[in-house]
């Protein structure tokens, strides 16, 4: 029997024959597939239709899928999405699943496996947004019947900080909203209030979830006014206090019998100090409950796997969640001994016991460094990079470079870290000579010295497909010989790279060996050399990057994309930052 409510489906690819071939497969599992072959299409198609899925390329010529995953989601979509593409690249992985997508399906591999697992996190996953949508909505509904209210209505966490107040309680508190968030709503209760309100707050529970006080609370006047305050307790599945809904009611006009006079406060109640006790009494710490998207590891882990070079992943609390198959082959440990382990046992098989690595850094709280670990660690945007280490992987002597990237969920809280390693055999008697990174691009140009080599670099009609690239002791220029239009031999298609290239959607970011950036070079420099390194970012004209040596030579390549602009600006600060210079 057909679905009688398929899952829709909507494929966004500039390649007919992938096109085709995938609308099939999907089509074979029951969805309803709309296929479109480029991002105008696609986007005049979602201000009509809604799609519980969409799936785009990484590469097309109109705007690569992460800018339209970005446009899809800035436009409020919920949909799931799908990044695919036939590139092996761990940083496009992270990327996509940073920018908010929450499948990678790689090309070229068997696609009749792939689709299977696409076709499960599909039917696990759709519902669970339907549900979201669902429980949103009556977020919505329930705020704007709690803001229209006349009481005082707040949540609280069970050590009373304050995340959330309605219009009601920033008027009675007299302060703003965001300056009431994150204070603590007991210590606006008088002390002889409060020790008894507390005493009463320890006694609810699930069966008894509800108390009904009347007490005295500081308003925004710096008085003591007495409310009607009900406490309603919220209770994780275990039994854990969780949160409290507070609504408090004036009861001015109500006669009290037996209630002593207000006693007068001078001045505003002071928040507790940190570890005090004192003030408010001490309530046993409640396990923070578990976010969603700490267990949904279903995407990164799927795209780790098919990632060619070693890359391990953690949970913010160090805990493997995926160990791929060349990290596997690499230390000979394989995933079923790793996976679920914590304590830093993912260092035992590179340094022999468990000690912090570079991923621990990346989820270590900010401004803080894990005791033992090297502070030469460096951070380019959202890249961690680490030194070279001597290390025995199976027993052999073995150089290890990590390199590592956090990864977020849609609201922007950390909820994972993945670190790649690259090895290599030490030299005796030789200063190692470390790989920084680099880009080549059809878009990055070199012209003929004098006026009219300028002139035609910066109009953009200089031979473009060079590269720059560094270690950290060398700079490279190099002309890349899969992007080299006369060449002809490369495994690139030129012509499908240069459409590509027109629209700035591509850079090659491969890591290039120090052989092959020795084999193909234009222009070379040892850092010591460099007397500065001029950066012009690319307006109406080309920009440029000036490289100027401390005899007053120079060299310079054209930059006609701000894609590839920013590329080199992050390759140059990790260089030789105090080098850099930007117009």
């Amino acid at each position: 029997m057909p679905d009688p409510d398929p899952i829709s489906i909507l494929c966004v690819d500039d390649e007919p024959l992938f096109l085709d071939a995938f609308q099939q497969l999907l089509e074979r599992e029951g969805f309803l597939v709309t296929t479109v072959a480029g991002v105008s299409e696609a986007l005049e198609l979602l201000n009509s239709e809604y799609f519980d899925v969409i799936s785009a390329d990484y590469a097309m010529p109109e705007m690569d899928g992460l800018s339209f995953l970005r446009e899809v989601r800035s436009r409020g979509c919920e949909s799931l999405f799908i990044i695919v593409t036939a590139r092996r690249l761990a940083h496009i992985s992270i990327d996509a699943i940073n920018a908010g997508a929450d499948f990678y399906l790689q090309k070229g591999t068997d696609m009749t496996t792939e689709i299977r697992k696409l076709s499960a996190f599909i039917r696990k996953s759709v519902p669970e947004k339907i549900a979201g949508r669902e429980i949103k909505e009556w977020e919505k509904f329930y705020k704007s019947v709690v803001e229209s209210q006349g009481e005082i209505i707040l949540r609280i966490n069970p050590d009373g900080t304050i995340t959330f107040v309605n219009e009601a309680g920033v008027k009675f508190f007299n302060t703003p909203y965001e300056d009431l968030l994150n204070k603590n709503f007991f210590s606006r209760i008088p002390d002889e209030d409060r020790r008894e309100v507390m005493a009463h707050l320890q006694d609810l529970s699930t069966v008894n979830p509800e108390a009904l006080f009347e007490h005295r609370i500081v308003d925004g006047s710096r008085k003591p006014d007495l409310r009607q305050w009900s406490y309603h307790g919220f209770f994780a599945s275990g039994g854990a206090l969780s949160q409290y809904q507070v609504s408090g009611r004036e009861i001015s006009r109500i006669i009290r019998v037996g209630v002593k006079e207000p006693v007068q406060i001078e001045g505003p109640a002071e928040e507790p100090a940190a570890g005090s006790t004192a003030a408010v009494p001490e309530i046993p710490p409640q396990p923070e409950p578990q976010r969603e998207e700490d267990t949904n590891w279903s995407g990164l882990v799927d795209t780790i796997r098919t990632i060619d070079t070693p890359v391990f992943a953690v949970d913010r609390k160090g805990v493997i969640i995926a160990w791929n198959k060349a990290i596997a082959e690499l230390t000979g440990v394989s995933p079923d001994v790793m996976l679920g382990k914590g304590e830093q046992e993912y260092a035992v098989p590179f340094y022999g016991k468990p000690v912090p690595m570079l991923i621990d850094q990346i989820i270590a709280p900010p401004g803080t460094v894990p005791v033992g670990l090297p502070s030469s660690i460096r951070k380019v945007g959202d890249t961690f990079i680490g030194e070279v280490e001597n290390v025995k992987i199976q027993g052999k002597p073995m150089l290890l470079w990590g390199k590592g990237s956090p990864v977020f969920d849609s609201r922007g809280g950390l909820i994972a870290a993945v670190e790649s390693i690259t090895v290599g055999e030490p030299q005796p008697g030789k200063e190692v000579e470390e790989y920084l990174g680099g880009i080549s691009s059809i878009t990055l140009k070199v012209s003929g010295e004098g006026v009219g080599g300028a002139i035609a670099g910066a109009i953009g009609s200089a031979t473009g497909g060079f590269g720059i690239y560094a270690t950290n002791k060398r700079l490279f220029v190099i002309q890349n010989p899969e992007l080299n239009p006369a060449g002809g031999s490369g495994g690139v298609q030129f012509g499908a790279f240069m459409m590509d290239e027109l629209f700035g959607t591509t850079v090659d970011t491969r890591q290039k060996s120090i052989a092959d950036l020795e084999k193909f070079r234009v222009f070379e420099a040892e850092k010591e050399q460099i007397d500065k390194l001029d950066l012009k970012k690319p307006v109406l004209l080309s920009g440029y990057l000036t490289i100027t040596l401390k005899d007053k030579s120079s060299f310079r390549i054209y930059i006609d994309h701000k894609k590839a602009f920013g590329h080199i600006e992050q390759l140059i600060r990790l260089f030789s930052p105090e080098n850099l210079k930007i117009e």
